[in-house]
């Protein structure tokens, strides 16, 4: 999975295991040659075994999960997917001795700064969430004629091996669905900034009734969607 991300110069950053087992970078000795496939992996680290010096780490003030706290924190750089490039490990604890331990392929993020984007992973699924099942941002169905029906996956997906034509009207399909997701993301966004701008004005029009309502006042996004949708509906 990694490799696919450096072919196109992405980064990820991600939660693993406590278990994960990374490798330090081999160094070969010039003389010292021995039978068969040449080594390319050091010795093997148990990560969750580094957490012994927890009490040694720096710590740091991080905004997490929409309040600013305490952790404590290491970095080590080892090989995980591949012996040729490196991967950044970041050994966490929160104020509640919680351990986690996030991984990040960008070398050059500091520790605070990998945690503190591995805290808005929460808003990223939140916003998923409401645009598939409150706007359906993602029920595209977009069907491309000039391609014959396949009981199964098609064993050829390189683009260059079709005929021109029918790379056009492919590549008409993927901007098709990349405008339909791109709209309803703008459809969010635009009932965010009514919550938070116009609160009194989206209450004032509420046609329902909840047994529970947010603590803060402000509405959620399909609270601000029915009341916008209520005069439509009665006119």
């Amino acid at each position: 999975m990694l490799k696919s991300f450096r072919q196109n110069a992405l980064h990820l950053i991600t939660r693993v295991r406590c278990s994960t087992v990374a490798y330090a970078p081999f160094s070969s000795v010039p003389t010292l040659r021995g039978k068969g496939r040449p080594r390319l992996w050091g010795s093997s680290i148990k990560l969750e075994s580094l957490f012994a010096l927890v009490e040694d780490f720096p710590t740091a003030k991080v905004w997490l999960y929409g309040q600013q706290v305490s952790v404590s924190y290491q970095c080590f750089e080892f090989h995980w997917d591949s012996p040729h490039q490196l991967v950044k490990f970041v050994l966490t604890q929160l104020p509640n001795g919680q351990r986690l331990i996030l991984l990040s392929t960008d070398l050059c993020l500091t520790g605070p700064e990998i945690i503190a984007a591995y805290g808005l992973r929460f808003k990223i699924e939140v916003t998923f969430r409401q645009l598939i099942h409150l706007l359906g941002g993602f029920a595209y169905r977009f069907w491309l004629k000039a391609l014959p029906t396949l009981p199964t996956w098609p064993s050829n997906l390189i683009l260059p091996d079709y005929p021109q034509t029918v790379q056009t009207q492919i590549l008409n399909k993927v901007e098709a669905f990349e405008r339909f997701v791109n709209l309803h993301v703008i459809v969010l966004g635009l009932l965010q900034i009514l919550s938070l701008e116009l609160p009194q004005g989206i209450w004032a029009n509420f046609p329902r009734w909840f047994r529970t309502l947010p603590s803060h006042g402000y509405p959620s996004e399909r609270i601000a969607q029915l009341a916008i949708q209520h005069p439509l509906v009665s006119t």
